[in-house]
């Protein structure tokens, strides 16, 4: 046992690395099964901005950008081939870029992506402070991540359920 406020090595007892990894397996997997989940004719169906594959894109896309040892390393947009600050018009400029197999493959990159750089990590790692310095460490940051992801998933499922669409299940 040990007793709040004590320090462990997460290399010898991980239980908080495997429970972030388990965590974020779930959410992954509610994120592929909503965009296995939805039709085409609806996958860039949306309103006022807001659209079903640029969600589940910027998903992926945000894991990646807190995956990065700063802010200044993302270039947002670049993995579908646009640049954010060229963006004149979402539906033409950006929508036809993103298809489902580039979401469920970049999904894939960045689930593998991630489980590596948790399994470098141990207590000290997790406690450290990197370039983003909004959070307070790497594990508040990690657990912010978590949070945007299920924020997320909520509005996939919710569009999945209005429009009569086979949901996702909670895992």
């Amino acid at each position: 046992m040990y007793t709040i406020g004590e320090k462990r090595n997460m290399s010898s007892d991980n239980s908080c690395v495997k429970g972030l990894v388990r965590q974020y397996q779930s959410s992954w997997k509610m994120l592929r099964t909503a965009v296995e989940n939805i039709p085409d004719e609806k996958w860039h169906s949306g309103s006022e901005g807001w659209y079903f594959s640029l969600n589940a894109y910027h998903i992926v896309e945000t894991m990646e950008f807190y995956m990065n040892e700063g802010p200044d390393e993302m270039k947002w947009g670049s993995r579908a081939g646009f640049d954010w600050d060229n963006v004149e018009d979402k539906e033409k400029d950006v929508l036809p870029k993103i298809s489902k197999g580039l979401v469920i493959t970049y999904l894939s990159e960045m689930e593998e992506r991630f489980t590596k750089i948790m399994n470098t990590m141990d207590s000290e790692k997790l406690d450290a402070k990197d370039g983003f310095h909004w959070f307070e460490s790497i594990l508040e940051k990690f657990l912010y991540l978590l949070r945007h992801n299920m924020h997320h998933n909520g509005e996939l499922s919710r569009s999945l359920r209005d429009w009569g669409c086979k949901r996702s299940k909670w895992v």
